[in-house]
């Protein structure tokens, strides 16, 4: 009887943490992934772009292998650092552009003008 007991409360226990986890993680983990394979599949495309052609170059000119893939894992490295610094900066700036550009346009458009400030009306003398 306590056999069956521990097997229920293990079944409902390991119900309970992995579904959740799983949901958790099919919540969490599947909209990320689509943003990461929307923004990291064109910096896997400029990074090829660049690097393709520089390990062709090197390696017709007759430098090492080593010296070659050395040289292109090197920059390779330095643009997708400078790549994973421009769009963590366009994370920032982005929203930062967008709220000073609606809090200008929704304060032009509620302010209200001043009596003098309106054509064809001016104070009688």
């Amino acid at each position: 009887m306590w056999l069956a007991v521990k097997a229920l409360l293990l079944r409902w226990l390991l119900r309970q943490t992995v579904g959740g986890l799983f949901s958790l993680l099919l919540v969490v983990a599947l909209p990320l992934a689509g943003v990461l394979k929307v923004i990291g599949l064109p910096i896997l495309i400029v990074l090829g772009v660049i690097s393709l052609p520089l390990l062709i170059v090197l390696a017709v000119i007759g430098l090492p292998i080593l010296l070659v893939v050395g040289a292109v894992s090197l920059v390779t490295a330095v643009v997708g650092g400078v790549l994973a610094a421009g769009l963590a900066a366009a994370k920032i700036v982005i929203p930062i552009v967008l709220v000073v550009w609606l809090a200008t346009w929704l304060f032009k458009r509620f302010r209200r003008p001043k009596p003098s400030d309106s054509p064809g009306t001016e104070p009688a003398t």
